[in-house]
Order: C-alpha cells, then structure tokens, then sequence
C-alpha cells in the first residue's frame, strides 16, 4: 500500500482551510482530536479497585456506578470492545439486585455498542430485551428510539423484511408523539430498507417524507433562530413602552398634585374672606404676611413637582438611550462576525476553483462542456483532469473524474481538497494507471487520513473514473471506474444510450467493508463524434414543487435529446430543463454534470 496518508501537503491544505475560515472569528477554536488522555487509564484502574473493594463489602448498587463511569470512558475513547466487557458486567450486576431500570440501560448501551461492532444478533438481542421494559415503563420516546435501533441492526444483519416491520411499528407510535425528529429517522431509515427490498414505489413515498420533515425541520429551526432574535427586539421594545408608561403615570401625578393645590388655593380664599368678615379688625398687615406665606408655599410646591418631573423623565430617556445603544452594538457585532465569515469563505472559493483545471487544457482533447452549480459558495463537487504518462511504456495517457464528496458547503470543500490531493499522488506520482486500482487506493488512503478505523468520522466520496488511450487506428480506447455513480456514452449513430455502471460502493467510511474493496474496469472502444456524460447526484435528486425527484431516466432522456445539439447548445438546454423543472424550489445539492465529445 502506497502511505500517501504521510505526504504533509494534505495537512498544510487542511491548516490552510481551517485558517481562512476562523482567522476573522473572535473566540473561534478549532480543536483537533488526539489520543487518549494519560489520565484516562489512570482513572479507569482507580474505578477497578474502588468496584472491586465495594463488592467485597455487599455494595453491588454503588459499585455498579463505577463500573458505568469506566465504560463511558472507554467507549468515548473509541476502545469499543473494552467498553462491552464492562457494561456486561453492569448488567450482570444490574440482574442479580433486580434492577430493572438499570437492566434497561445497560441493555441498550450493549445494544448499540454491538452495532458499531457489527455484532448484529447480539445488538438485536439486547435491544429487544431494552425495547420491552421500555413498553414495561411506558416511556413512548424511548419506544421508537429502541424499534429504530433494532431496525438498524436488522438492516446492518441484511434482514430488511424485518427492518421494515419494526419500522411501521416505530413510524405508528412516534406519529402518536408527534415527534418529528423521530419520525424523520424512522421515514429515512424505511427508504433505505424498502429500497433493499426492491419495493420502488414505497421507497418513493419514504424518501419523500423524509425529504420533507427534513426541510421542515430544518425551517423549523431557522425559525426559532429568528424568533430568538426578534424576541431581543422585542423586549427593548417593552422596555420602551414601559418607560412611556411611567412617563404617563408620573404626568398624571403632577396634574393632580397641580388640582391639590388649585382646591387648596380656593379654599385658602374662601377662609380668607371669612376671617376678614368674622374678624374686621385683625391688622390688614398680618392678613397681608398670611397671603404671602401661602403664595410662596404655592410656588415651593410647583418647583419641587417640577424638578421630580424632570429628573424622572431624564432618568428614563437615559435608560431608553442605553437599550437602544445596547441593541446597536450587539447587531453590528453580528452583521460584522457573518460579514468576516462570508469573506473568508469567499476566498476558500477563489482557492477552490484554482485546484480545477483549466477548461481550455480540455479542449486542447475534447469538444467538452461543464455544468458546475455549487449550492453555497464553496462546493463538495470537483471535477480533476490530469495529462500523465503510464508507469510501463513512455505513452501519454489522459485522466478524467467528476467526483461527489460527502456534503456540500464548507465540509463538502475539505473533502474535495483532500480528494483532488490523493488522485494527483496516486495518478501523477505514483503512476498508477489502472482505474480500478485508482480508486482502491483512494479508499484505503481517505480511510488513513480521516482515521476511519479509530473514529466514528463517515465521510467519502462518490466518482466517476475515465482513463483514455489513442489508438493508432484513431480509436480512443476508454477504461471507466465508478464508485456509486455511472457514466453514460452515446455514439455518433445515436441509436441508444449506453449505460455503464460503476460499483456500489463509496470511496471512505466505515461499517459497510468487512474485507477488502474491489472496483471493476468498463472497457470501450470510441470512435470520433461518440459523446460521455459524468455527473454527480445533484441532478437526479434535485425536487420539484411537486416534491417528485428529476431522477435518472429523466436525466437519460434530455442528454439522449439534446446529443444531436454542439456542446455548448447542449449545457444551455439542459440547465433550461433543470430550472424548469425545478421552479421556485431550492437547490439541494452540488451540481455538476461534464459532457464529452471525442474528436
């Protein structure tokens, strides 16, 4: 095996990526994973004796939670089989005090241990005895997450009958909850199985619903992102209306402090007359001191009112000022973080694109055209051309791939960088020249380099491979390798269109290899005017409103139509009859589909 895991340049790649997008992100950490703290194993020998020590003494219930905390360790440190051992023994323990709780919880963390192990008959086993206390406890949510957990084992085990019986019964009690998240598992994991079985049509109506609670979950969480958002806006608003509240509030305090002493000036008068009638001969000048004291009582009084007034109406302009300050600056704050994120991004496009080569070097071999559609800014499609000469003659050979790495957006990009490093290593450095043997390489390396084994990273690739050849008879001899996607060829006589098929096996990932991967070789002999097609998947699940998919004989149809067309006529009808179909819906996925004219 050729350890192109060692090569630094996919690390330098990778640091680069990472860089460009945290760089303008204050707080942004990218931690990396590492191995297994020193203190771990420190930590688990501790819990073996403070256990052991326990059980000596009768105290099977306080051992259990030490038994418990080792596994967690064990098993978050991906040491999968250690972790079985000890959660073994908690059941063991669990049985002998007749704890039923914590013999369900322990049967289901067996239970899915077991199928990251592919020990399926064991997870089933566990599972069902962890599904039926559940039904015991009547807990509903822990129900469904048990039914989905044995259809998994079943379909890991191949049983997909039986994986699609448990489902209907998971998809009856989560409809009952109404639990969305969980009926989106069940929809996703019921397409799988009926698709296994070769039930089309119910494989449709799954994968539809799944689609759909998909986006609507999805919706459903843009939309309480925003609500958050505006609940903010909203509560300064509140504020703002409290404040005018107590603004009128105060007001209307000071008009009747203001009417107090209007009734108490009438009233004053009115004594005053009386007195002057009752008592004519109290002296004019004492009368006089009198009126005087209460004016200046009046005009003490409407002072103090109006400084209240106004130190209460400044204290909350004050505060109203503050809020709406306050508001600002936490909204340029993040217009300002999204504005450095989308600039960074932008630039991992600019770097993106410079690793695709040049249209105009395939031309210099080909009539050619390329649909290359991105969903966000950065892509998880690339497509990879490379000129190199066999390792066992001096002949130039000539090298083309689409290829569809797993998700779109910025992880989809960091696959396609390290995808476009490995096929230029193995192709260009190594000179391997055998498609087949191409992409067994790329998928032992993406597995070294994720570190698959030791993790529960997931990630590959889905390609088409083409290796061309002149012949001397102006023939152009073909070898295509495919991993899960196919290439179509229609020759010049435009009789029919040829499918040839890749394997149904993605480059990367685990769980689904238990021995060694073999791709197979399509060989064809192409005459001058015969035309390829290669494409990833965004095409064929691209949906209408109507939620139907366009779908491969859809895509045959038009590429079958519009072959007569030159090459550039033929991109522009295509991508009419994509939108067209599509209408106002959303792309979902990456697009590229590459059309090839041999001349």
């Amino acid at each position: 095996m050729i350890h192109l895991y060692r090569n630094r340049e996919i690390i330098k790649t990778i640091a680069l990526l990472i860089f460009l997008i945290t760089a303008s992100v204050p707080g942004c950490i990218v931690m990396a994973q590492g191995d297994i703290p020193p203190g771990i194993k420190d930590e688990i020998a501790q819990n073996d004796l403070l256990t052991e020590k326990l059980i000596k003494e009768g105290k099977q219930a306080e051992a259990v939670s030490y038994l418990n905390r080792s596994a967690y360790l064990l098993h978050t440190n991906g040491l999968i089989d250690e972790a079985a051992d000890y959660y073994l023994k908690v059941l063991k323990i669990n049985q002998q005090l007749g704890n039923q709780k914590g013999i369900q919880l322990a049967s289901n963390s067996l239970g899915m241990i077991y199928i990251d192990l592919e020990q399926y008959d064991n997870a089933i086993q566990h599972l069902k005895k962890a599904l039926q206390l559940s039904k015991q406890f009547n807990q509903p949510v822990e129900t469904v997450s048990c039914l989905t957990n044995i259809a998994l084992a079943q379909q890991g085990s191949g049983k997909h009958k039986e994986a699609i019986a448990t489902l209907e019964a998971a998809i009856s009690t989560a409809k009952e909850l109404n639990d969305l998240k969980l009926l989106r598992r069940c929809y996703g994991l019921a397409f799988d199985s009926y698709d296994k079985t070769g039930n089309a049509e119910k494989s449709r109506a799954y994968f539809e619903l799944y689609s759909s609670l998909d986006k609507e979950i999805k919706k459903r969480e843009m939309e309480n992102v925003k609500t958050t958002a505006e609940d903010k806006v909203t509560q300064a608003y509140a504020a703002k209306q409290i404040t005018e509240e107590e603004l009128k509030v105060k007001n209307e305090q000071l008009k009747i402090t203001a009417d107090s002493l209007q009734v108490v000036e009438q009233l004053t008068r009115e004594q005053r007359l009386e007195l002057e009638l009752r008592q004519s001969q109290i002296d004019k000048k004492e009368a006089e001191i009198k009126i005087e004291k209460m004016k200046r009582f009046q005009i003490t009084a409407l002072l103090l009112g109006s400084l209240v007034f106004a130190a209460v109406l400044i204290y909350l302009l004050v505060q109203n000022i503050r809020s709406k300050q306050k508001i600002k600056e936490q909204k340029d704050l993040l217009e300002t973080q999204n504005k450095n994120i989308t600039a960074s991004i932008r630039y991992a496009k600019t770097i993106q694109q410079a690793i695709l080569p040049d249209i105009s070097t395939l031309k210099k071999y080909f009539e050619i055209f390329i649909m290359y559609q991105p969903k966000d800014i950065v892509s998880g499609d690339f497509y990879w051309f490379s000129e190199s000469h066999a390792r066992t003659s001096d002949k130039k050979s000539l090298f083309l791939a689409v290829v569809d790495c797993t998700g779109h957006g910025v992880p989809g990009a960091f696959m396609s960088m390290i995808g476009n490093r490995l096929l230029n290593e193995i192709v260009n450095e190594h000179r391997i020249d055998d498609p087949a043997k191409i992409l067994e390489l790329l998928n032992a390396e993406i597995r070294l380099v994720l570190r698959q084994e030791q993790t529960e990273n997931n990630d590959g690739m889905d390609l088409s491979l083409c290796h061309f050849t002149r012949n001397n008879n102006e023939e152009t001899g073909l070898t295509f390798a495919g991993a899960k996607r196919n290439m179509h060829v229609i020759k010049k006589e435009r009789k029919e269109i040829i499918k040839l098929k890749g394997d149904r096996i993605s480059i990367g990932g685990v769980g689904q290899h238990l021995g060694k991967i073999q791709f197979k070789n399509h060989d064809i002999l192409l005459s001058k005017g015969d035309q390829l097609y290669l494409s990833t998947d965004g095409i064929i699940d691209q949906n209408g409103p109507d939620r139907s998919r366009f779908g491969t004989n859809r895509l045959e149809e038009i590429l079958f139509k519009y072959s007569k067309y030159p090459m550039e006529e033929q991109e522009y009808s295509i991508r009419q009859e994509i939108d067209r179909f599509r209408q106002n819906e959303e792309q979902r996925d990456d697009i590229t589909l590459m059309g090839i004219k041999i001349i």
